[in-house]
């Protein structure tokens, strides 16, 4: 039977999460809530109980189609959702504005084991799943990106940067066309792009990074094609960049995809003050003019329109 929600001296926040992916064997680690009024929680189920499918076609059955958590919670909630973050992001009873945002907390406690030590081949598997379902949402709802754009955190940290770059790098690719698969090497691009900077974060600038970074990703057996995204990231087909200086079409599209969301998202969340979109991508195209191609330099404002 649901009880009234304790009234701690400090007020709990709570945020709505889908039914889907809360089912299991495993105990839930948290109390989950329901909303009867405005401000009004009660208890559905307490913390280290089973919640089955028994409880899901209850609730379902009654028209309740999410539940509440505690915002101190989050984190073991996006814990238990990332092995089935594709079926969260299918139901369409929750808005999408909401699944954008259980994607985002999934991907960045994904994001943060990738990058905190060399990945292995189990959190890259981590990693790839929540890129298909990252690409998924893309193809199937055309306010995708713009969704998953809201949610995005703009910080200095070498794991929020490179998801900020993985999903603008999604978010290019689609609006180039590229299909599922393609998609998914974005992302993952995205994601791993400055992996060869584990270890060396201290150093204010390391243009070996590239080369380190892909090397590790190629002992992996990553496809050529991410591989070579992180090796030629810094490329720019004015021959400016390096380790190359590549021109043109010496670099790989994918690297060069990488290359533009990388450059944008550290103007836009490193500047100084801190700027909008638009400023961002202003600044973008006044320091790095004739660096980037321009049919994927126009496609990439296009993001934001």
């Amino acid at each position: 039977m649901a009880t009234a929600a304790p009234s701690p001296t400090t007020p709990a926040t709570y945020t709505a999460v889908p039914l889907e992916g809360l089912a299991g064997r495993e105990q839930v680690p948290f109390p989950l809530y329901l909303r009867t009024a405005d401000n009004v929680w009660v208890l559905y189920r307490p913390s280290a109980s089973v919640v089955d499918d028994g409880h899901i076609g209850r609730l379902v059955a009654e028209g309740v189609h999410n539940l509440y958590i505690r915002d101190v919670d989050r984190d073991a909630y996006f814990a238990r959702v990332e092995k089935v973050i594709d079926r969260v992001l299918l139901d369409r009873s929750m808005p999408l504005e909401r699944r954008a945002d259980v994607l985002h907390g999934v991907a960045v406690r994904v994001a943060d084991d990738v990058l905190a030590a060399m990945p292995d081949q189990a959190v890259l598997q981590r990693a790839q799943k929540v890129m298909m379902a990252t690409s998924g949402l893309l193809l199937r709802e055309s306010q995708g990106f713009r969704a998953v754009r809201r949610v995005m955190g703009a910080s200095h940290g070498l794991a929020t940067h490179s998801l900020g770059t993985s999903f603008l790098s999604l978010g290019l690719a689609r609006a180039l066309g590229a299909d599922a698969g393609t998609l998914l090497q974005a992302g993952l691009a995205g994601l791993l792009h400055d992996v060869g900077k584990v270890g060396h974060e201290a150093l204010d600038h390391d243009p070996e990074h590239a080369v380190r970074g892909a090397e590790y990703l190629r002992t992996l057996g990553l496809p050529a094609a991410i591989v070579e995204a992180a090796r030629s990231h810094h490329e720019r087909i004015d021959g400016s960049g390096y380790p190359g200086q590549l021109t043109g079409r010496r670099i790989p599209e994918l690297a060069q995809i990488v290359g533009l969301c990388d450059q944008f998202e550290e103007i836009y969340s490193q500047q100084e003050p801190r700027v909008g979109v638009y400023d961002a991508l202003r600044i973008l195209a006044q320091l790095h003019r004739g660096a980037f191609a321009e049919p994927l330099a126009q496609a990439f404002v296009r993001l934001f329109r």
